[in-house]
């Protein structure tokens, strides 16, 4: 079985101090909350199977590296999604 996480949205291009809560809480909960909760349940449904497993994948953004100016929001989460990816990643060479 396999996740996907692919959804992104940003918000207008402008600076921060003209930047509404409600703009930047919709990038955050479609772009971060969204892979963490459906990532939440595939974890459960992937450890309820037999066998045993599953496969996600998080689609970022360059923007995590290189962002655009007045991109707070998406860049922030896409930083984000790097993190979560990292910390939900088995360790390596064990």
């Amino acid at each position: 079985d396999i996740l996907f996480n692919n959804a992104g949205t940003g918000t207008p291009p402008v600076p921060m101090e003209d930047l509404t809560y409600d703009q930047w809480r919709t990038c955050v909960d479609t772009n971060l909350t969204g892979a963490f909760l459906c990532s939440q349940a595939a974890f459960r449904a992937f450890k309820a199977q037999d066998p045993v497993g599953g496969r996600i994948i998080n689609n970022g953004s360059i923007s995590a590296e290189v962002p655009r100016p007045n991109s707070a929001p998406y860049t922030s989460t896409k930083h984000a999604i790097t993190g979560l990816t990292k910390s939900w990643a088995p360790p390596r060479g064990g």
